[in-house]
């Protein structure tokens, strides 16, 4: 008798019961209510993905897209191209192209772009320029065209010195190649007059070596 006492005694109450009961059934409402409600998902995620990655839940993620890289010409494939057609047209003596410090230089002698003192370009060079557009236009590489004088000073209504006639020579070349698709966005422009010459302005052999336009083809790395 005194046994089962002692157990109807550790039985929990009727109302303690009743109230757990109570309990569950309200938190199965609000879980079913919150699910009904309407989320945003863009405020939903980034607090879940917080959640998971402190509960230790990895998520699969979606492999990363990798960008084709540009194709770029070898330097030295653009300056065999180049010197290829200048060999063609028997240009060799007067248009030289050269590898250097970070790109391609074309230096172009003002004989066969120009009249002395003038910056219309000649008629005759126009393949050439042509064949430079052609190559160009399909690469990424930056350009850079430079103008150049000798020591011999010019005084005209239209170039009062020589940074005027370097600097106009220069643009009609750079405008030529725009012309023919290469990207202006691509070319620059530059006058440097007599003073970077390539040989001292002392005999008319040499002053006429440095009268010229160089094209300078950056090299491109990608």
């Amino acid at each position: 008798m005194k046994k089962r006492e002692e157990e109807e005694e550790s039985k929990d109450p009727v109302w303690l019961t009743t109230f757990g009961d109570a309990m569950s059934l309200m938190l199965t409402f609000f879980v079913m209510l919150f699910a009904a409600t309407s989320l945003n998902k863009s405020k939903i995620e980034p607090a879940l993905g917080s959640l998971r990655g402190a509960l230790g839940i990895m998520q699969k993620t979606k492999p990363a897209i990798v960008s084709t890289p540009l194709v770029v010409e070898p330097t030295q494939k653009i300056a065999q191209q180049i010197s290829q057609f200048v060999i063609s047209k028997g240009l060799t003596g007067k248009v030289k192209v050269k590898l250097v410090r970070g790109g391609i230089r074309v230096s172009l002698a003002s004989p066969i772009l120009f009249e002395l003192g003038k910056a219309e370009l000649k008629p005759a060079i126009f393949p050439l320029l042509d064949k430079i557009a052609i190559i160009l236009k399909k690469l990424p590489n930056e350009i850079t065209v430079e103008g150049h004088t000798d020591n011999l000073p010019i005084h005209t209504e239209r170039f009062p010195s020589n940074w005027e006639l370097s600097a106009a020579r220069a643009i009609n070349v750079a405008k030529y190649l725009i012309k023919k698709g290469v990207s202006p966005s691509r070319v620059g422009v530059v006058g440097y007059a007599d003073s970077r010459p390539i040989y001292p302005n002392d005999t008319p052999e040499h002053r006429a070596s440095n009268r010229r336009v160089e094209i300078f083809i950056r090299e491109k790395n990608v």
